[in-house]
This record gives structure tokens, C-alpha cells and sequence, in this order.
């Protein structure tokens, strides 16, 4: 087992462990390796970097992430949210959002461009058909469906995601994020996390990968995440979705990756093909299999 899924399962048991050991376990691991190994100074580049290693405690205390927080900051925050090319009028909500959960995962929910994103959010994120934004950033115009009178599923689950991560980890609870999450939370229930309201189809072809850390395209163990995370994971709402990862783990116990974002800076975590032991560690937690 790589020693960077050692760590995390220590730190989400809640056992002590130093400073110092953490970081001793990122050095020997071979996933940190691979994900320091280089840095491109390219917005898509840096996202998938800063998501992936949000994921593993203490990779803060990288010179590396340190290095990658500050290029985002420079370049990919205009004052009010993230976006891939520092202009406001770009803001894309899932890129947003992405940024604002793996910010706060890295320990800086507290940061004022970290509220900044999460107040963007607040403000003009969509939760429900039919309703309006006073938002009319081009971004949103150029790619389509990201705030139209049917949100964009991914913008919106992203979006609950990101308010989850920043209250979990805020010194100050947010009322409003939480109404908001709740709303949310709502929305994807009347959707059985991944299908479609007018028939039982996946929203989109990729909605049932299994694969690990999140990338663009959304995926069921992203929104069993949420519903786990929230209380709802034995809602009648996901009995599909946990009827299909369960008959999805193989003989020996163990889930395999079957999608890889292509992404440049992208990594996925377990390779594909191989025992998955990142996505059967969080998949046990979220079916209720490993109690």
C-alpha cells in the first residue's frame, strides 16, 4: 500500500500523528512522487495537481503545493473566483468549485479568496431548474449550459461539493452554504444521483466511471461522496447507484479504475486495470461494507 493512503486512512481515523511523520510518509510515497515530479505552469495543469493532491493530508507542507498555491493565486483568481484565465468574466462554476474544495481541503477555508470563491457561489450558483442568475460572465455564455434554466448537473453537484468541504473545514459555520447544500442535496435526490428526470439513462456517458480523484467529468463516486458526507448514503434515492458499484467490485474484494481522464497534469490514483486500493478504501466507507 502506497504510503500516502497509509496517511490518510491515520488522519480520517483520527489518530495523532506528527508533523513530521506525515511528511516522512509523503516522501517515501510513490504517488507524491509522481504528482512533484513536474510542474507546468498551465491552468488545466494546475488544477489537476492541486484537486489531486487536496486529497492526501498535509501536502500543504510541500514545497511543491506551496509552489502551485501560489501560481493559482497569481493567475487563476480574479478578486471574486477562480478561473482558468484570471478574468472574471470567464468563471466557469465547476472549475470554481473545484478550486474553492481542494483550497479548503489544503487548509485555507479561512482565506479570504477562499470565501471570495465560495461567496461567488452563494451568490449565483444555481441549485434548481428554473430559477435565474443576475450573473453574465462570457464564460458561462461560451460553454453553454452552465447557468441556464436547467443548470448544469456537474456545476451544481461540484458547487454542493465545494460548500460541504469549505464548512467542514471553516472555523465560522455558514448558514446560508448549508441551506444551500440542503438544496442541493434536494435536487440531486430527484435525479437518483446520476440519471436523467425524464428516464432512467445516465445523465452523461461517463457519470458511472469509477475513478479517482475527481477530473471535469463527474462521476458516481463523487456524488456517493456527497451523500455519504451529508447523512443521506441510506436514502432510497441511492439505492440504485449502491446496487451498481456493488455488483461492480470484483472476486477478491476489490474495486478497479475503469476511466482515466486524459487531461495534461491529470494522475489517477490507482492504475487502471489494477487492485484499486484508493477507490475500494473510500468505496467501503461510502457503501457501509467496511463496518
Amino acid at each position: 500500500m502506497d504510503s500516502a493512503l497509509i496517511l490518510r486512512k491515520l488522519c480520517d481515523s483520527g489518530e495523532e500523528i506528527s508533523k513530521n511523520e506525515a511528511v516522512s510518509l509523503l516522501n517515501s510515497s510513490n504517488l507524491i512522487s509522481d504528482l512533484v515530479s513536474e510542474l507546468a505552469e498551465k491552468p488545466l495543469y494546475a488544477v489537476w495537481r492541486i484537486t489531486a493532491l487536496a486529497e492526501i493530508p498535509y501536502t500543504a507542507e510541500l514545497k511543491y503545493t506551496k509552489r502551485l498555491i501560489k501560481y493559482i493565486r497569481k493567475n487563476m483568481f480574479d478578486g471574486e473566483g477562480f478561473t482558468l484565465s484570471g478574468k472574471k468574466t470567464d468563471l466557469l462554476p465547476c472549475y470554481n468549485a473545484m478550486l474553492a474544495e481542494a483550497f479548503s481541503k489544503l487548509g485555507f477555508a479561512d482565506a479570504d479568496f477562499v470565501k471570495r470563491s465560495v461567496n461567488w457561489i452563494k451568490k449565483y450558483q444555481l441549485f434548481e431548474r428554473n430559477e435565474k442568475t443576475c450573473w453574465n460572465g462570457k464564460g458561462i455564455q461560451k460553454y453553454g449550459g452552465c447557468l441556464k434554466m436547467t443548470p448544469c448537473y456537474t456545476g451544481v453537484v461540484k458547487s454542493v461539493k465545494a460548500l460541504i468541504y469549505y464548512n467542514k473545514y471553516s472555523s465560522n459555520y455558514d448558514v446560508k452554504a448549508e441551506k444551500l447544500i440542503q438544496k442541493g442535496i434536494t435536487y440531486i435526490k430527484k435525479h437518483r444521483l446520476y440519471k436523467h428526470l425524464s428516464n432512467e439513462e445516465p445523465i452523461n456517458r461517463h457519470m458511472l466511471d469509477i475513478s479517482y480523484p475527481q477530473s471535469y467529468q463527474l462521476n458516481i463516486m463523487e456524488l456517493l461522496e456527497i451523500m455519504y458526507l451529508t447523512g443521506n448514503i441510506n436514502d432510497i434515492s441511492c439505492e440504485s447507484a449502491l446496487n451498481y458499484i456493488k455488483q461492480k467490485k470484483t472476486s477478491d474484494n476489490f474495486w478497479k479504475t475503469d476511466y482515466v481522464y486524459s487531461g495534461a497534469g491529470y494522475t489517477v490514483f490507482d492504475k487502471r486495470g489494477k487492485k484499486g486500493e484508493w477507490i475500494t478504501y473510500l468505496l467501503e466507507k461510502y457503501t457501509g461494507e467496511n463496518r
